[in-house]
């Protein structure tokens, strides 16, 4: 049965990457929950998915150029602002404390496509090893050098390698580059290029999945592992209706 992945955390309802849509998705019961990560200034792993934090703040400033203190003065809570708490970004050390102790999966991605972020995966990897949480990661990234690196450094990590274009063969890409599961963006899927995945071995978790009738397909779908959603109440209701 496919696990229902909180995309950002329970999103669809609480600002995105905060510690309050993570807790609601922990209660809502989905099986885990997907964030992104970056370097603050002061090197410090910090969950947040642009690089910049217009969009999200109205402020065109990098995550990469401001400290921790100074990201924390930003309020993320954005479209929900008077009808939730004010959010600050979190650490995945914060993300991890808080999910310690749950049967969570957590997919993490690296936000290195565009800014490499020199030192991250050995950061996170340290932050996952001295959390406990080896068992219950799967590193991810737009960047795959970024991948290799994490497979040089902790070989024993599952990787799954996210894609938004159509790789010809992606399940031969996958297997040789060592990785443990494809990544794409739901639309490239369909009977005949599951069926290639499936017999190659090679696990799949599609992202964002947030209309019925695609959640009704792939979680249909033997070799789906994980889907990820913005509407995880959504797809916990589809899953559990068969």
């Amino acid at each position: 049965m496919a696990k229902v992945i909180a995309h950002r955390g329970f999103s669809s309802r609480y600002p995105e990457n905060t510690m309050l849509a993570f807790e609601q998705a922990l209660m809502l019961g989905a099986d885990g929950a997907e964030f992104d990560i970056q370097l603050a200034s002061d090197g410090v792993p910090v969950v947040f998915h642009d690089e910049s934090l217009l969009r999200i703040t109205g402020s065109d400033l990098l995550i990469k150029d401001l400290t921790l203190e100074e990201l924390r003065a930003f309020d993320l809570s954005y479209k929900l602002r008077g009808q939730c708490p004010v959010q600050r970004i979190p650490t995945l050390e914060e993300y991890f404390a808080l999910v310690k102790e749950h049967d969570f999966l957590n997919i993490i991605e690296l936000k290195t496509a565009i800014f490499e972020y020199d030192g991250i995966e050995q950061k996170v990897i340290d932050l996952v090893r001295a959390f406990g949480l080896s068992d219950r990661v799967v590193l991810s990234s737009f960047n795959h050098y970024s991948l290799l690196r994490c497979k040089a450094i902790a070989p024993e990590l599952p990787c799954g390698i996210l894609y938004e274009c159509r790789i010809a063969e992606p399940q031969d890409y996958c297997k040789k580059l060592g990785m443990q599961y494809l990544h794409p963006d739901y639309r490239f899927l369909n009977d005949a290029e599951l069926a290639k995945y499936e017999s190659a071995g090679v696990k799949t978790s599609p992202w964002t999945v947030d209309r019925e009738e695609d959640m009704r397909y792939l979680l249909a779908q033997k070799n789906i592992f994980a889907l990820m959603s913005n509407k995880p109440d959504l797809a916990l209701s589809i899953r559990d209706q068969k």
